[in-house]
């Protein structure tokens, strides 16, 4: 290495090796350097090659750099010049009047792989009618020049542009070969080169300079990159209520819930704003190499679905309450339901009610009466063996209790401070202090939050998971908690198996008939009644058959996908009593002993007792 007043000079065998050498001794990076190629000359068989250049850091004026660019996942720089030029040392031609003739310099002894260079070279001067044993002549006699083809003009090559694209025409490189004895580019050709191949956009202009004026050769250089589109950004809906479905009582300091605070029912004055749209944006597009444009995805579109008493701004991008009322979903629309008010209870002074809005009941619901309600259901008191159906959600700021004729369902959530012999079903989330022998049927989550946070007796299934401090009691309360499976499809396989039973059963007790008529024809022995009731028994038999086989056949794929699911857990954080009974899916674990503190889940085909998750 030489230094000259900051400037570094080094010299190696070829250009790779010897700039990782100059970084490495200069202790710089690609990025802080300006580099020169003062002198290169090409391996060439067994002869070495060599390399001079000038390193200098930025901001020395003197030097100009050239930066190799390459994306290896999209375009493969490849080495694709020619190793020829007439003054390289190794071999060189002269053009005499009677014949081109050729002197090998430095044979590096005797090779066939010599002479295949030499003809490659000759074809590339566009040499007419070379001979092959003059060539083999020069390969071995470096003494003198051997007559290789007969007299011709020299062809003088001019450089030769050639290009690479990535598969998306986003990226460009081109190598330019050395010439061989005709012209190098010059700015201007070099430039109509490109267009004539079909680069027009995003040309490096920088590294076109660099490549004319450093006159580089035989390596690909990144020389043009477009411009990737940018995707328009999706629509968006803006709430301006509280949509989530999942709401989680608050644990007070004394360990007691507030189940008043569970916002599941959301009230909205005339002109609130429900929700607006926020359109979504057009994208811009790229451009590759080659000038053409390249679309961009326009963001997607978001729509509300307008349900009834709400209102749309001309543009439709806002949605306003129409009236005062209680706002919710109903089938994916955001609909404002009226609130129908009692100031007391239910009962002999107001009858059964059924109304098309939400009803909020500000004293008990007596037993034997009932509410139906198009929207939510609110009671401050107690319910007792009453009847609650809502299509939105149901909160009992007290309790249900229930006399084994209590029955309440609804297509929202659920939420009560206690449930106490009562039979429910619930699409969505049910949340309470504790569960008494009640017959429980939860799509969602079943979670049991307070001082008690209890569950004893009953059968109690929910789709996703069960929550609570204690299951069962010590006096081996017979508890059955089901997770894993969609309560509905449960029922469904329940009915529908006993319905494939009882086919069965009536199947048999025909066949019997059928056997004992066709005995009393073959002995001669069937009336003409008889006759008939055989007819009329085959008829039904093979009715019955028919219908077996279908409902059998859908009892099986019911039964399949129940037992394929494992989704499910059981989560109890201080106590399970014996007498309690877990079913995960189609997998059954019966507790006989104390367990303290447990998740009960799904795997390979058996419950699994594991620390408790919170």
């Amino acid at each position: 290495m030489l230094k000259e007043q900051g400037v570094h000079i080094f010299e190696g065998e070829n250009y790779k090796d010897t700039l990782e050498k100059a970084l490495t001794e200069l202790n710089l990076v690609m990025d802080k350097v300006d580099i020169e190629i003062v002198e290169e000359k090409k391996s060439f068989m067994f002869k070495k090659g060599y390399v001079k250049i000038i390193v200098s850091p930025k901001g020395n004026e003197k030097n100009v750099s050239l930066e190799l660019q390459a994306d290896e996942e999209d375009i493969t720089l490849e080495i694709d010049g020619s190793p020829f030029e007439e003054e390289m040392q190794n071999f060189k031609l002269n053009y005499r009047d009677d014949g081109v003739y050729l002197q090998v310099l430095d044979p590096g002894g005797a090779n066939q792989g010599l002479e295949q260079d030499i003809i490659d070279f000759l074809k590339c001067k566009q040499v007419k009618d070379h001979d092959l044993v003059g060539i083999t002549m020069a390969s071995t006699d470096p003494s003198s020049q051997h007559k290789v083809a007969p007299a011709q003009k020299e062809v003088l090559v001019d450089s030769t542009l050639r290009v690479q694209f990535s598969k998306d025409k986003m990226e460009a490189s081109i190598v330019i070969s050395k010439p061989l004895g005709g012209k190098s580019f010059t700015l201007e050709s070099l430039r109509e080169a490109l267009t004539n191949n079909n680069i027009v956009y995003g040309i490096d202009e920088e590294q076109l300079k660099r490549l004319v004026k450093l006159k580089w050769t035989d390596s690909y250089v990144t020389i043009a990159r477009g411009k990737q589109p940018v995707d328009g950004v999706d629509g968006e809906l803006i709430y301006h209520f509280d949509k989530e479905k999942d709401h989680k009582p608050v644990v007070l300091e004394d360990g007691s819930v507030d189940f008043k605070q569970l916002g599941l029912i959301k009230s909205v004055t005339t002109g609130t704003l429900l929700v607006e749209v926020v359109p979504p944006t057009e994208g811009t597009p790229g451009i590759n190499v080659s000038g053409i444009e390249i679309p961009a995805k326009k963001g997607r579109e978001q729509r509300f679905k307008k349900g009834k008493n709400t209102t749309e701004s001309e543009d439709g991008l806002k949605l306003f309450a129409a009236m005062d009322g209680q706002v919710r979903f109903e089938d994916g629309k955001i609909i404002v339901t009226e609130a129908y008010e009692i100031p007391g209870n239910v009962d002999n002074s107001t009858g059964n009610i059924n109304f098309n809005g939400t009803v909020i009941v500000h004293g008990n619901v007596k037993a034997g009466f009932s509410i139906i309600a198009e929207g939510n259901i609110e009671v401050n008191g107690v319910v007792e063996g009453a009847t609650l159906i809502s299509k939105g959600s149901i909160v009992l700021n007290r309790g249900i209790q229930g006399n084994n004729s209590a029955y309440l369902e609804c297509h929202g959530n659920m939420a009560a401070k206690y449930i106490e012999n009562a039979t429910i079903k619930v699409q969505g989330d049910l949340t309470a202090d504790f569960i008494l022998h009640s017959e429980v049927s939860v799509k969602g989550k079943i979670l049991l939050a307070g001082k008690k946070s209890l569950l004893v007796g009953g059968d109690v299934r929910a789709g996703v998971e069960i929550r609570a401090k204690i299951a069962g009691s010590h006096m081996g309360t017979l508890t059955k908690l089901e997770v894993g499976v969609d309560p509905e499809e449960r029922n469904k396989f329940e009915l529908l198996k006993g319905e494939v039973l009882g086919i069965q059963g009536n199947c048999q007790n025909l066949k019997k008939t059928i056997d004992l008529l066709k005995r009393q024809a073959l002995a001669g022995q069937l009336p003409k009644n008889k006759e008939e009731m055989l007819i009329k028994s085959l008829k039904t038999y093979e009715f019955l058959q028919e219908k077996y086989q279908v409902q059998l056949h859908e009892l099986q794929l019911l039964d399949q996908k129940i037992q394929n699911l494992s989704k499910g857990k059981v989560h109890v954080s201080h106590k399970i009593y014996p007498g309690v009974k877990v079913v995960i899916s189609n997998a059954v674990k019966f507790f006989y002993d104390e367990l303290v503190g447990a998740t009960l889940y799904k795997k390979e085909g058996e419950i699994t007792i594991g620390p408790y998750e919170q």
